[in-house]
């Protein structure tokens, strides 16, 4: 004989839900502020930052803002931050990829103490990390080049994409690899042409958050280099646009907003990806 559910626990119910909903509802909204705020900003004339009280929605239009930014100098910037970030995302994912699969596939002493000891490297101040790198970089005469920002970033990275990788590889079954390696394949070019296609959403997953990283990297930029010519956009967005007492902050606003468009249209493209490579590693 079945029951049906009281009106007092169906209300109960929906009273969850609509809590529920409202409290997500309103984290939303609060996460959201600053990047409403950091868009609106890049519209108004400079004159009407300072109003109180503050317009939520600018009186006056301007495309003024993006239109100053179009010159030879954001052009380089991009053209850095595009090399540096790229050249980082790869080569963290390759390497990473490299020491996950003889972590799940070989063993060995220490194997955890390995594990751990890159779990803990993530903790380091990065600060304290670039005095070590500096000191590298400079006797290795990398400075103020490419090479010091893609290995910087590239070390910064290497950590996570091991333990991502690591939980991937894990996943897969060796039946396809045994029958490889009787077949006289090496253990690289079993990595190669069985492993690695197997884990693609692994791959993407670690190559994007090491890409937005060194995207968003700023420390390395105003350290490692001085010249124009190398220096990525969150250090020539802080040189160019931070002085002494002042800043143009509706122009500033409006170069955020560029900069951060092409991670945003990175992430949607690529979010199906993204979301594999987050879930998938749980699995374990």
């Amino acid at each position: 004989m079945s029951t049906k559910p009281s009106s007092a626990v169906f209300n109960y119910r929906k009273i969850n839900a609509l809590a529920a909903y409202t409290l997500a509802i309103s984290a939303f909204a609060f996460l959201l502020l600053p990047i409403y705020w950091l868009v609106v900003t890049s519209f108004k004339p400079i004159e009407a930052l300072f109003v109180v009280p503050p317009e939520m929605w600018p009186h006056e239009f301007t495309f003024k803002n993006y239109v100053n930014q179009f010159d030879t100098r954001l052009i380089q910037l991009f053209q850095n931050s595009l090399i540096v970030s790229g050249a980082a995302a790869i080569l963290s994912t390759f390497a990473g990829s490299l020491c996950a699969y003889a972590i799940s596939r070989f063993y060995f002493r220490f194997k955890s103490a390995l594990l751990l000891f890159f779990l803990a490297s993530m903790a380091f101040p990065v600060p304290m990390l670039m005095i070590t790198m500096y000191s590298t970089f400079n006797q290795l005469g990398i400075l103020d080049t490419y090479w010091a920002l893609i290995l910087g970033n590239t070390a910064m990275g290497l950590p996570l994409s091991v333990w991502l990788m690591t939980n991937f590889i894990d996943q897969i079954p060796t039946d396809m690899e045994e029958a490889a390696l009787l077949d006289g394949a090496s253990p690289f070019a079993v990595l190669m042409h069985i492993v690695l296609p197997m884990v693609r959403p692994g791959l993407a997953a670690s190559g994007i958050f090491v890409f937005v990283t060194s995207w968003n990297e700023l420390l390395m930029g105003l350290t490692f280099v001085s010249s124009l010519e190398v220096r990525t956009l969150p250090a020539g967005i802080t040189l160019a646009f931070l002085g002494e007492f002042e800043g143009d902050w509706s122009e500033m606003m409006a170069l955020a907003v560029m900069v951060t468009l092409p991670v945003f249209l990175l992430f949607m493209v690529m979010q199906k990806s993204i979301l594999k490579g987050m879930t998938a590693g749980a699995l374990k």
